[in-house]
């Protein structure tokens, strides 16, 4: 009796979990790239950085932005209070080239988060429609990131979604760092795919200025320190007006934090920004976080309750190896074709450990997040 109640839930939580993959996830395998870039309608295009103190990442990342192989585009920085030389050496940048916009705030007001604000000045001073979006801890994987970042704003669309994976380095926090960010992008690569989108990341993000005067911007989530880029997508993106992007070209690394303090701290300000999210996300990111975790949970739980109250090797001993072996293979068949898009590497051992680990991610960072005040950007 109780292992018939084990194996019933084991299958419900497998075919739930199969409903994700056969219906988000796959779509990664029939997705097809732009293969050509998009010259022709020079779509002018404004680069926004916000940045504190980040005067050694703005000497890296500056340079990158002035090689970008694309006709027409300016970049402003927005330097937030800097005292370590921003704005000197921003000054000297712009004088030698006339792309480079410098928005200076001295002050930040009470009522609103400090990014958001960085970032509203430099949506104000854009003399463009089209925005890019990126951190100053950031750097293009190629010349070619604002084209192919470009090519996507098509027809009705206001938003385009780009991938940020972060640098790999040597360690146990950078491989949890990698797997963890990998899996965010299958996440909402998939559901906007799926004409579902619910979240961008700021490193990699662009969308029309339009849309942001209309909506009165960050109007709706000023105090909370995140948010300008996924909540600002959970409001305003749809099935209509989202584009994907996640050539190799396109993509935006970002150096990782180094420490587990810092990055636990980085993650709890993301999640808890997540409870923000309209409610149909909510309950679908909610079941499919619930059913992975339940998986883990359940099996090896399935596994002794089968050793303790069957004597021999009987049928139900194989439906619970099937159910277990058809989750672990959908799953692995996911990061296949997925880091096949993406162009990350990795091994199937690691994507099946991971899998199990990530459980201890979820419970413990999600709860942590959900009872989390929003903290301000420093």
């Amino acid at each position: 009796m109780i292992l018939d109640i084990t194996l019933y839930i084991i299958a419900s939580v497998v075919f739930i979990q199969l409903f994700y993959h056969l219906f988000f996830h796959i779509r990664f395998l029939f997705y097809k790239p732009n293969t050509s870039l998009d010259y022709d309608s020079h779509k002018p295009v404004s680069i926004i950085v916000a940045a504190r103190n980040e005067i050694e990442n703005l000497k890296v990342l500056l340079p990158l932005l002035q090689k970008q192989n694309y006709p027409t585009f300016e970049i402003i920085i927005v330097d937030d209070r800097s005292t370590d030389g921003s704005y000197e050496f921003l000054y000297d940048e712009r004088n030698k080239d006339s792309r480079i916009k410098i928005v200076r705030i001295d002050h930040t007001p009470d009522h609103i988060s400090n990014k958001k604000y960085a970032i509203t000045l430099g949506i104000r001073a854009a003399q463009y429609e089209h925005l890019l979006f990126t951190d100053a801890d950031c750097y293009p994987e190629s010349s070619n990131w604002i084209a192919w970042m470009a090519t996507e704003f098509v027809d009705s669309k206001d938003f385009v979604l780009g991938v940020s994976p972060y640098q790999k380095q040597k360690g146990v926090l950078n491989w949890i760092i990698q797997y963890e960010t990998f899996i965010t992008a299958i996440q909402y690569v998939s559901y906007a795919f799926a004409k579902m989108p619910y979240m961008g990341v700021g490193r990699n993000l662009a969308y029309r200025k339009n849309i942001f005067i209309n909506n009165k911007g960050f109007n709706d989530h000023l105090s909370i320190v995140g948010g300008d880029d996924d909540l600002f997508v959970n409001q305003h993106s749809n099935n209509q007006n989202t584009a994907i992007c996640i050539q190799k070209e396109s993509h935006i690394f970002s150096y990782p934090k180094i420490t587990w303090k810092s990055w636990l701290g980085q993650k709890n300000r993301h999640l808890s920004v997540g409870k923000f999210y309209k409610k149909k996300h909510l309950t679908l990111l909610g079941l499919q976080n619930l059913t992975h975790v339940l998986f883990w949970m359940l099996l090896p739980i399935g596994i002794l309750v089968s050793l303790l109250y069957s004597s021999d090797f009987q049928l139900k001993h194989y439906i619970l190896i099937s159910f277990a072996g058809i989750r672990i293979f959908s799953w692995s068949c996911l990061h296949f074709f997925a880091s096949k898009k993406i162009k990350f590497q990795s091994s199937w051992l690691s994507w099946w450990l991971f899998d199990c680990v990530y459980v201890f991610f979820i419970i413990i960072l999600g709860i942590k997040a959900f009872f989390s005040k929003p903290e301000r950007w420093t």
